[in-house]
């Protein structure tokens, strides 16, 4: 029933431990093997949002998780982070272990979500790390004024698509706004089902002055790091790699680094994406955009295998 994307293995026993039907998504947890898994299901395919490894020995089990990472090379030492999307908390679990000062905000639409990944994932709220159902959009913008950021990482998805109005040139200035200097934006842009990443670059820059590729050899996941500054150069990433901090030892920076894709995606010809508002009010249409189904979605994405 679940097949892997980008991934290419044999099937190990799979047995479903729970399904949640939702306003907003259709939630499977699935023990697959020493892996458990979240999936969310739409227009009759299922798309792998989160993976942990139960035996502990691989803290990042998703490729799009390790890539995420490249977010460190630019910020090493992150003091605030704010998530917008939860999934099964995978990644925020790892960072509160490995940066025990580090302040992490999670802000996750759907509220069973947050429940599954309570009771199924593992994630503990705490003084250091709050989890807020809300929009994530609409949370960012209660930002404004707030103490910032100095990472942002976006990961909001649904099955086969993105919420439009979390990838528009509006929706990144909103982001710059709360982000303290020199920090980083890191976005999760999919894999190769995901055709729309011209037009995510041009976006961006629209926003931001820099902005870094960073994909698996496989083309699994790739990630985009948005910041400002002066424009890094590869040997500059390759040493940070090999100095900033010691992460587990199945971690690799230096992998890292190597996947760093200069100039990919970057055609000057596509267009950016804009906020698209119906007159019926922005929370309204935020509403529409978190309840989409598949069909006739704005950011469509699709399963590749």
């Amino acid at each position: 029933m679940f097949r892997l994307f980008g991934e290419k293995k044999e099937e190990p026993e799979m047995k479903v431990l729970a399904r949640e039907k939702t306003r907003y998504n259709d939630i499977y947890v699935i023990q697959n093997g020493e892996h458990r898994e979240l999936w969310f299901k739409g227009n009759g395919e299922y798309y792998l949002q989160s993976r942990v490894d139960t035996q502990g020995q691989n803290p990042l089990a998703l490729v799009y998780s390790q890539m995420m990472m490249a977010s460190l090379l630019f910020s090493p030492e992150p003091e605030r982070m704010l998530m917008v999307g939860l999934g099964g908390a995978a990644v925020s679990n790892c960072l509160a272990q490995w940066f025990p000062n580090l302040k992490i905000d999670i802000v996750e639409v759907d509220g069973k979500v947050i429940d599954i990944s309570k009771k199924y994932f593992s994630l503990r709220e705490s003084s250091r790390c709050r989890v807020f159902e809300e929009d994530g959009r609409v949370f960012i913008q209660k930002q404004k004024g707030q103490e910032p950021y100095d990472w942002i990482i976006l990961d909001a998805f649904k099955s086969g698509s993105i919420p439009y109005h979390l990838k528009t040139c509006e929706f990144y200035k909103e982001i710059r706004a709360v982000l303290s200097p020199g920090g980083v934006v890191g976005s999760n842009l999919y894999g190769k089902g995901n055709t729309l990443k011209p037009r995510d670059i041009q976006t961006f820059l629209s926003v931001f002055p820099q902005i870094y590729c960073f994909e698996d050899d496989d083309q699994v996941a790739t990630v985009l790091i948005a910041m400002d500054g002066e424009r890094w150069s590869e040997e500059k990433i390759r040493d940070r790699a090999s100095t900033c901090r010691k992460l587990p030892e199945s971690f690799s920076m230096e992998d890292i680094a190597k996947a760093y894709r200069p100039g990919k995606f970057l055609e000057d010809s596509v267009s950016t994406f804009k906020d698209h508002l119906s007159g019926n009010g922005f929370l309204h249409d935020v509403e529409r955009e978190n309840l989409q189904s598949s069909k006739d979605r704005r950011y469509p994405i699709i399963n590749v295998y």
